[in-house]
């Protein structure tokens, strides 16, 4: 039994002695080293990449139009005033009757001149006479030149001075028959030259736009919108008399708006109508307008700078907006959509389209060659290199 006590606090010692030394060696090894922080990374995504040029300018009305007395008259009263809405065909001042009647007269006149003009041009195209027609005015000239010198013989010598005045008489009435048939053949055997013809066609055609121009004013006697819009100013007055195409209103559409801006020197090779813009107001900072490039105009502008004009049509036109108020313009001259890309700020791009970027494994940072696209106002394309939610070291 002491044998068996002995042995088993033999073996117990030992796992003591044995545990505590396992204990000390456990305790004696280096700590594992600790992992570096993540860094702060911006994800690769995709987004439309866009390039702009910016413009300032303003905005310019494209509809105006002058209102203007369509004949001479006196106005018998004035329907509207400065800043009035109006609508197309709405009268905006009356006539006075006598104005009215003037504009009949004028119509009757310029009809009666154009009828005159046309039969005369008809009859240069008339078919003269036959042969036998003038052989026949012939015989009858020469009957009634021998009838002349008959009458003209009898007249020397009548004495009586009864007789002579009757002969005389005779005479006159001869002659006129004579000069008569002559002026008939002369002009059956005349001939209307081409010159003739032209000129008749020249005053056909302006006789005609005088009776046209009568006509409208007889139908536009009443002085009316031609669109719809507003009154920017009035030049006439109740009572007063106006000549032909004299002022009386100004209108205009006030949606009809354009955006005239300016442009450097080194943008405007990169323009061309077509190109997409946005649009900002300061009448309006709420809003953005989406608009186009209309023209684009090769003259530069007066001044200290090299600077050219542009104009962008607006897609709709918000209220608040008028002619002259202020725009700034973003012109889109490249874009890319849906592709990948990073931060503008986060690629340094060496001239050759290429960027070496630290990319972040969740281990460790590596090295990334990339080639890069277009670069944008506010992002760059990357075209290889990286991948959609790639996360690149942005310090």
């Amino acid at each position: 039994m002491k044998i068996l006590k002995i042995i088993f606090f033999v073996l117990i010692l030992a796992a003591i002695i044995g545990g505590a030394g396992y204990a000390g060696f456990v305790s004696s090894k280096p700590p594992k080293p600790t992992p570096p922080p993540a860094p702060k990374t911006v994800s690769v995504e995709k987004c439309n990449v866009e390039q702009t040029v910016t413009a300032p300018g303003r905005l310019v009305n494209t509809s105006e139009e002058m209102v203007k007395m369509p004949v001479q008259g006196k106005l018998e009263k004035v329907l509207v005033e400065p800043g009035d809405f109006v609508t197309a065909g709405q009268v905006l001042a009356d006539l006075d009757d006598v104005a009215k009647s003037q504009a009949q007269v004028n119509l009757l006149e310029a009809k009666n001149a154009l009828e005159e003009a046309e039969k005369y041009r008809v009859s240069l195209d008339y078919p003269r006479a036959t042969d036998e027609y003038l052989a026949k005015l012939k015989r009858q000239i020469k009957m009634a030149e021998e009838n002349v010198a008959l009458m003209a013989d009898l007249y020397k010598h009548t004495e009586d001075p009864a007789l002579k005045a009757q002969a005389l008489a005779s005479l006159a009435d001869a002659q006129a028959q004579k000069d008569e048939l002559v002026s008939k053949y002369n002009w059956y055997v005349g001939k209307p030259t081409q010159a003739d013809k032209d000129a008749s066609d020249t005053k056909l055609t302006l006789l005609q736009a005088k009776y046209d121009a009568a006509l409208a004013a007889l139908e536009n006697l009443a002085i009316v919108a031609p669109f719809d819009g507003m009154i920017l100013d009035v030049y006439a007055n109740t009572g007063q008399v106006f000549n032909p195409e004299q002022d009386l209103f100004q209108i205009t559409d006030p949606k009809a708006l354009e955006v005239e801006a300016n442009i450097t020197e080194e943008d405007y090779p990169l323009l061309a109508p077509g190109m997409e813009v946005e649009l900002y107001f300061d009448a309006r900072a709420d809003v953005t307008v989406k608009g186009r490039v209309e023209r684009i105009v090769p003259k530069r502008i007066e001044g200290s700078s090299p600077l050219y004009n542009i104009y962008i049509s607006l897609r709709e036109v918000p209220d608040g907006l008028a002619d002259g108020m202020t725009a700034d313009a973003a012109v889109t001259i490249a874009s890319r959509a849906g592709v990948l890309c990073l931060p503008r700020a986060v690629v340094r791009a060496s001239g050759e389209g290429k960027a070496v970027l630290k990319v972040w494994n969740g281990i460790e940072t590596e090295n990334r060659e990339v080639t890069i696209g277009l670069r944008g106002d506010a992002s760059v394309e990357i075209l290889s290199g990286l991948k959609e939610n790639d996360q690149v070291v942005t310090k």
